[in-house]
């Protein structure tokens, strides 16, 4: 079990208090996330020219978000952001205290954090032949997205249609840093709320939707978008809130099915 938190960012101005207002929504939702999971945190800021930075350290949030370099990080979230990925680990494969094991993965120009497990990654990884350079399952999303990112935009339709062998449980958010205007929400088996506040331009999302009305505080500007499992669904960053939807499939599967020979 891990916990997902974040924001999906229209482009043009907000003023210094909203954009505080937004830091700290976030800062407080991936705290809460930390119910999750507490092995590891990791936050990503995707601006909308492709830059970025990136954040992960083997704590748990709580303690996370008064690390001097997150204070720094997060002051840097400005009109220019198109995506605030932030992610709580429960450790199950993979070493937490190896950074390529934390969340957000990365994968050539992609970037992308789960909710989830997917049994039979090494073998795809293999069926793929797929580079890997962590240990954990979650990275396979990241690669097969950049694997179908031929010249940076993903080809959402074949890029979900190379999930449909997984095994497990997924949700997930996926970005291009070539194609920053995109964001790709994968909503499975797991869970993944998302809301919409037309004031501030912003899509907000998390793994709890407990936690979106603490942070929000039942604030009735954010507006529930309805997304049901096994959906996936494009946002792009100048039409928010509209987005694409598209069918999502894969094999899911609650537990490790376990063989065996008499």
């Amino acid at each position: 079990m891990c916990g997902q938190a974040g924001l999906i960012l229209a482009p043009g101005r907000r003023n210094k208090e909203k954009l505080e207002h937004l830091r700290d929504v976030f800062t407080r939702l991936l705290a809460l996330n930390e119910f999750r999971g507490k092995h590891a945190t990791g936050v990503a800021i995707v601006d909308d020219d492709g830059s970025y930075s990136l954040l992960k350290k083997p704590v748990k949030a709580s303690r996370f978000i008064f690390c001097k370099e997150y204070r720094e990080m997060i002051k840097t979230l400005s009109n220019r952001a198109s995506l605030l990925m932030g992610h709580a680990r429960f450790a199950t494969v993979g070493c937490h205290t190896k950074a390529n094991n934390n969340h957000p993965n990365e994968a050539g120009c992609c970037l992308s954090t789960m909710n989830g497990t997917i049994f039979n990654a090494d073998e795809l990884f293999e069926k793929f032949a797929l580079s890997r350079h962590a240990e954990v399952d979650s990275e396979l999303i990241a690669q097969l997205a950049d694997r179908h990112a031929p010249d940076g935009e993903i080809l959402v339709s074949n890029f979900v249609h190379s999930l449909r062998f997984c095994r497990g449980q997924i949700s997930a958010v996926v970005a291009s840093l070539l194609d920053p205007q995109r964001v790709i929400i994968l909503k499975g088996n797991k869970p993944l709320c998302l809301r919409y506040n037309a004031n501030f331009r912003a899509v907000i999302y998390s793994s709890e939707e407990l936690h979106l009305d603490v942070v929000l505080k039942n604030d009735g500007n954010w507006k529930n978008l309805d997304l049901s499992p096994m959906t996936c669904a494009v946002f792009d960053v100048s039409n928010l809130p509209e987005f694409e939807k598209l069918e999502f499939n894969f094999i899911r599967e609650n537990r490790r099915k376990i063989s065996c020979m008499i």
